[in-house]
C-alpha cells in the first residue's frame, strides 16, 4: 500500500527573521547582508523577499542577473542611506559608473538613489573653490598642500626701474628716500638715476575640492 505523496520542492522564500542573513549571487559576485538592509529601501527586494524567488541556488543563495561591481554601490546606499560619489581631482566624475548605478536604482526600486542621480545632485556635492595670488621676486615656490587642493605656477619675468645711489651705498639701492644729504650732495644737479631690474613674478592659482557631505546623506 503506497503512502501518501510526497510534496514538491518549491522555490518558495524561507520567511527571514530580524537575527538571519541571506546570501545573494549577484553576476559573478558574491554579497552577504540582512533581509532588513535590502527591503526597507528596496520595491523590488520587498516583493520577492514577500513571496516566492524564483532564483534560489542550490547552496541557498539568491541569484540576480546583474552586474555586481555596480550592485555593490546600490547595496552601500541600503546599508547606510550615502550616496555615491565617483570623483578624483584628476579625471573629475564618473559618468559612466553613475548611469550605471542609476540603472540599477531604477530596477531595484531604490527611489531616493534614483532620484538623486536623475537630478546629478553629485554635482552639486563637489564644489571646487579658486583663488589667485601674485607672487613677486620669489624664487622657491616648492611647498606641501592637502591631496584635495591643486596649485598652479605660472611664471613671467618683468623689468622693472631701481633707483641707484650716488654714492653706491647698497642699502639704499631702490630706496630713494633712504638717500641723506651727503647723498644728494654727491649727485648735485644731476637727474636721479634708475637701471633696469629682472623680476620674477609668479601667479599662483589654487584650486581646492570641497565635499558637501549633507548633500550626500539621504534627508528625512
Amino acid at each position: 500500500m503506497s503512502g501518501p505523496p510526497l510534496a514538491s520542492a518549491s522555490p518558495t522564500t524561507p520567511a527571514p527573521t530580524p537575527s538571519n542573513t541571506i546570501t545573494l549571487q549577484v553576476g559573478e559576485r558574491r554579497f552577504v547582508t540582512r533581509p532588513a538592509t535590502l527591503t526597507r529601501g528596496s520595491d523590488f527586494f520587498a516583493r520577492q523577499l514577500s513571496g516566492r524567488w524564483p532564483d534560489i541556488q542550490p547552496d541557498g543563495s539568491y541569484f540576480l542577473d546583474a552586474d555586481g561591481d555596480v550592485f555593490q554601490h546600490v547595496l552601500r546606499y541600503l546599508r547606510h542611506e550615502t550616496m555615491p560619489l565617483f570623483y578624483d581631482n584628476v579625471m573629475g566624475h564618473d559618468y559612466g559608473l553613475y548611469l550605471a548605478v542609476l540603472e540599477q536604482a531604477r530596477y531595484f526600486g531604490v527611489e531616493p538613489l534614483q532620484n538623486w542621480l536623475e537630478r546629478k545632485t553629485y554635482l552639486q556635492a563637489v564644489k571646487i573653490v579658486h583663488s589667485a595670488r601674485m607672487l613677486e621676486g620669489v624664487e622657491d615656490v616648492s611647498g606641501t598642500a592637502g591631496a584635495n587642493v591643486k596649485v598652479e605656477h605660472h611664471v613671467t619675468w618683468k623689468t622693472k626701474k631701481v633707483y641707484v645711489c650716488p654714492r653706491g651705498i647698497a642699502r639704499h639701492m631702490g630706496d630713494r628716500g633712504a638717500c641723506g644729504r651727503m647723498c644728494r650732495n654727491a649727485r648735485g644737479n644731476a637727474n636721479d638715476v634708475y637701471e633696469d631690474e629682472k623680476v620674477v613674478k609668479v601667479l599662483e592659482v589654487r584650486k581646492v575640492t570641497e565635499l558637501d557631505r549633507e548633500m550626500c546623506v539621504e534627508q528625512r
